[in-house]
């Protein structure tokens, strides 16, 4: 099992909600990676995450995060705030992300069973539109470069530097490569 394991879920068919994804691809494409560090773009939560996360000291989503700040508003959400014991008698607007509950209901999972990561950080921007039509927003889209920054500041406190490809790659996500091109 890899030391960090980072996570981009969301659903890339429904727009803003494939934040997470299209991050977890541009940090696949534009960096070389430590072995005891996997980077998975999982998609939507209908995946058991157990096996991506079991063992691993420290886990990174990357997601859309509902806030009700301005599109394109980078968020970052630490452990205590993912693990609060409070928030199933909030109201569910008050949800950062649709994965959230079961994101902390994993690493309670884990914590029972074993193997639940220490540090669970999330890194995700405010999306504008959650509808099926495919791709980011243009309010959204500019928060990717800044989210793979945050993403390697939260990955920097435990250590890991990976090692940025030169020259930088593009990288077109498999759910935009259009036929024929």
């Amino acid at each position: 099992m890899s030391r960090i394991a980072i996570i981009g879920l969301g659903n890339v068919l429904m727009g803003d909600d494939g934040f997470g994804p299209y991050v977890a691809q541009l940090l696949e494409g534009w960096y070389d990676w430590p072995d005891d560090v996997q980077v998975t773009e999982i998609g939507t939560q209908g995946v058991d995450l157990t096996p991506f996360v079991r063992g691993a000291e420290a886990l990174v989503v990357v997601s859309s995060v509902h806030r009700k700040a301005p599109p394109g508003t980078l968020h970052r959400v630490s452990h205590a705030e993912v693990m609060d014991r409070e928030l199933p008698n909030r109201e569910p607007a008050l949800r950062n992300s649709p994965y959230e509950p079961a994101l902390r209901n994993l690493v309670l999972t884990l914590e029972f069973t074993g193997g639940a990561p220490r540090q669970v950080a999330v890194v995700g921007a405010e999306p504008e539109s959650v509808e099926l039509n495919g791709g980011l927003s243009d309010r959204v889209r500019p928060a990717l470069e800044p989210a793979v920054a945050a993403v390697l500041e939260v990955l920097a406190t435990h250590g890991v530097r990976p090692r940025p490809r030169q020259p930088r790659p593009e990288v077109l996500p498999w759910w935009e490569i259009r036929q024929g091109a």
